[in-house]
């Protein structure tokens, strides 16, 4: 009987041990990986990047999110094909800006992360036609430079990309001169957010036509605002298709992983338009719960029904609109977070999918790439 209890406690300490050893290792990787930065893919295309940054305030709109009665004012960055490389390179984002996100462990730090974008590049000035614009807007968790892999493919494949941080409706804001704007605490009024983040896409749209007027521009008649294609991911989709549905601007536009909350749902989107979705299964946390509780997995199935719905409606108004569904792709594999959570980080994430980080932005540069140069490039 004692030999037996030996055995036993002797196994027992093992397991125990094993298993925080187990649990040490992976905490000690996890927190290399976080050290470590990741790499972003390079852009493909034939022309090098220049990236600058813009304070625009719409002297036209009030800001309808702001706490007192002022403008609207964003921070905007732009991507842009180069002559050249630089001698600088674009930094990820300002020290003082992340700062002040106060990100979470173990979300990445976004420290010493390198682009593929310069910021004294010179833009191409050579003769032909100016370059078609995609305005590309980002979630409500998340910053503009958070799709730098994708503004980067785009640019260097012959597009100007501006991508505006939503004041107030999103992450904390730091503006150039250093003034913080924290995100508004009341998001219940998701109409109210809705126009804010689509009259931001209206905004930018009438700074780059100013740019182009001004002689004085690098920017000087090269940007072709007749060829307007408009992206945005997860809350930034559903701006863009927003917009779409209402702005003869759009010339063509594409919804990542986003819902449906205004009133493109209800009179649908009279232009070229893809619904570029993830999978569309509960993450593997849902689905542990799902286990206990059956009545979860009703739920969900019937939001999903809606949802489903919801963009077969908004696509009503057009031939030219599609629904495409990416299996192994989940929502934070669309842009930079899918490649900025490393191993073994990326495997703990519920809305990281199987497909890979890399693969995942790969992918979503094939499709953004083969759509808009069909119905933004070539459109006349």
């Amino acid at each position: 009987m004692e030999g037996a209890m030996r055995r036993l406690i002797r196994r027992t300490f093992w397991t125990v041990a094993g298993s925080l050893f187990g649990i040490t290792l992976l905490l000690v990787w996890a927190m290399v990986s976080l050290r470590v930065p990741a790499r972003l893919p390079p852009p493909t295309g034939p022309h090098a990047v220049g990236r600058m940054e813009f304070d625009w305030i719409d002297q036209s709109r009030l800001d309808p999110l702001s706490p007192g009665k002022q403008n609207r004012e964003i921070d905007v960055f732009l991507w842009y094909p180069a002559e050249r490389p630089g001698t600088r390179r674009a930094t990820y984002l300002r020290d003082n800006w992340r700062r002040n996100l106060g990100l979470p462990f173990p979300w990445p730090t976004y420290i010493g992360i390198q682009t593929h974008s310069w910021e004294d590049a010179s833009a191409i000035r050579t003769e032909g036609a100016p370059w078609p614009v995609v305005i590309l807007s980002h979630g409500r968790g998340e910053v503009p430079v958070e799709y730098t892999s994708l503004a980067e493919q785009l640019a260097s494949d012959g597009y100007i990309v501006a991508s505006p941080a939503n004041t107030y409706a999103g992450p904390t804001v730091v503006f150039p001169d250093g003034r913080i704007v924290k995100s508004e605490d009341d998001t219940s009024d998701l109409g109210r957010l809705l126009d804010a983040c689509a009259g931001d896409i209206g905004t930018v749209l009438k700074q780059l036509a100013m740019l182009n007027e001004d002689s004085r521009s690098v920017f000087f008649q090269r940007i072709d605002l007749k060829r307007a294609g408009i992206v945005g991911h997860s809350w930034g989709g559903a701006a863009s298709a927003e917009f779409c549905s209402a702005d003869d601007r759009c010339t063509a536009g594409v919804d990542l992983d986003g819902g449906l909350y205004g009133g493109a749902a209800h009179k649908g989107i009279p232009k070229p338009f893809l619904f570029l979705l993830g999978e569309g299964t509960p993450p593997y946390w849902l689905r542990a719960k799902m286990l206990v509780q059956p009545g979860l997995k009703a739920k969900w199935d019937e939001l999903k029904k809606d949802e489903a719905a919801g963009y077969l409606i908004a696509c009503n108004s057009s031939p030219k609109c599609r629904v495409e569904r990416l299996g192994g792709v989940r929502h934070l594999n669309f842009g930079d977070l899918g490649i900025l959570f490393r191993r073994p980080l990326y495997w703990m994430h519920p809305m990281l999918g199987r497909v890979g980080g890399e693969e995942g932005v790969k992918i979503t540069r094939q499709k953004l790439s083969e759509f808009l140069n069909r119905w933004v490039r070539q459109h006349s």
